[in-house]
């Protein structure tokens, strides 16, 4: 018999979840923030999600510049990621502490992370406040992709590219390349 919980601290239990680096641009000021509640909304037209609380520096820098970037890091990247979740850029400077290496975006001013294996730059289309988040929705108006990591058919390459996996509270993990299997129903 399954154990019922009815009050919970935090909802994790559809962790593991990728992790991304959401950032924004205001002016000079730019910070990005690790990201575990994020999907994709829509394929046409691309729409993508971030949940950010209404706190976060992030948030109201989305809401002013009315854009952001999501960017994918390899597990490699995991202190950067713990970084940039664990530390506010209202107190410090993450990109300078961390010294991340920032690329131009195309469409948008805020720029991306470099050492992400596949970026996205989103401009604002909706925000939806849900409970202690807000839903900031996105038009994806380009994808950066590092070479290699994304086979034809855009399905991530798992043996070149260790996804970065957020398992909750504060702990990390990636996926085994050889647990790869295609299946279909009979």
């Amino acid at each position: 018999m399954k154990s019922i919980r009815t009050q919970f601290g935090k909802l994790q239990c559809f962790y593991p979840y990728t992790v991304a680096l959401v950032g924004a641009r205001v002016g000079d000021r730019l910070n990005f923030m690790t990201c575990a509640w994020h999907t994709a909304l829509s394929t046409s037209p691309p729409l993508f999600g971030v949940l950010i609380g209404r706190t976060k520096l992030t948030h109201g820098l989305i809401a002013e510049a009315r854009e952001f970037t999501v960017n994918f890091l390899g597990y490699e990247r995991v202190k950067l990621s713990a970084l940039m979740g664990r530390r506010s850029g209202a107190v410090m400077d993450k990109i300078k502490e961390s010294a991340v290496s920032l690329l131009p975006a195309r469409f948008i001013q805020t720029p991306i992370i470099a050492e992400a294996y596949a970026s996205m730059e989103c401009r604002l289309v909706e925000v939806k406040p849900l409970g202690d988040h807000d839903l900031f929705a996105g038009e994806v108006l380009a994808i950066h992709e590092d070479p290699g990591s994304f086979d034809a058919d855009g399905l991530l390459n798992a043996v070149k590219t260790k996804p970065l996996l957020y398992l909750g509270t504060d702990f990390y993990i990636t996926i085994d390349p050889e647990t790869l299997k295609r299946v279909v129903p009979d």
